[in-house]
């Protein structure tokens, strides 16, 4: 039986820490931010829509240019919501037929790697759910630094997501991240362990 792990976190709280772990350990990733990379590559019918709805201005040439449509989408609930309204079924859709074809592989572990698994409803499609959290001022500081936003930029990115303590709601296992690595693979490895998965 394979069972089909959700992880999820804030932003910047370290998920992606964790997802390379597992990944690492031979176990097939199912990355949401790739395939958000991915369906909007040039010539693409949602980058497309993109250029439709929000003009020129967001590419450079035929190339999305991320950090403008952020700033457009993440000022904006307006425009953060029909920016979704494209994205979320395209890659909605590629994220299913991925778990599809990673199922078909006898693997006991499957990870699907996505930041708003629990606001795109995603928690269907999964038997578990693993949301990495770390202290909300480590969690700021990485985003500014990791990205070079602004503070305010860096709140708009938090803000725009779940807060932790709903997402801990749903969640089977807890990974805090505001320690080291070294701290945050061996509560995987307990995890692993516990549930018979290695």
């Amino acid at each position: 039986m394979t069972v089909i792990l959700g992880l999820t976190g804030g932003i910047a709280t370290g998920k992606s820490t964790v997802s390379s772990y597992l990944k690492k350990l031979g176990y097939p990733v199912v990355d949401a931010d790739q395939i958000a990379r991915e369906i909007v590559q040039p010539g693409t019918i949602v980058a497309d829509q993109l250029r439709t709805i929000f003009g020129d201005a967001i590419f450079d040439g035929a190339k999305l240019n991320r950090n403008r449509l952020g700033k457009i989408v993440f000022g904006s609930s307006v425009q953060l919501q029909k920016l979704n309204a494209v994205m979320q079924p395209a890659i909605r859709t590629k994220i299913l037929q991925t778990l599809k074809a990673e199922k078909k592989e006898s693997t006991k572990l499957i990870v699907l790697d996505a930041p708003l698994l629990l606001e795109q409803g995603y928690q269907k499609f999964v038997d578990q759910i693993m949301v990495v959290v770390s202290d909300a001022n480590v969690q700021r500081e990485r985003l500014i630094r990791r990205d070079g936003f602004s503070k305010k930029e860096a709140e708009q990115r938090i803000t725009a997501q779940w807060s932790l303590e709903k997402k801990i709601s749903f969640a089977d296992i807890v990974i805090d991240n505001s320690g080291s690595i070294e701290e945050t693979r061996q509560q995987v490895v307990k995890w692993l362990d516990n549930s018979k998965l290695r």
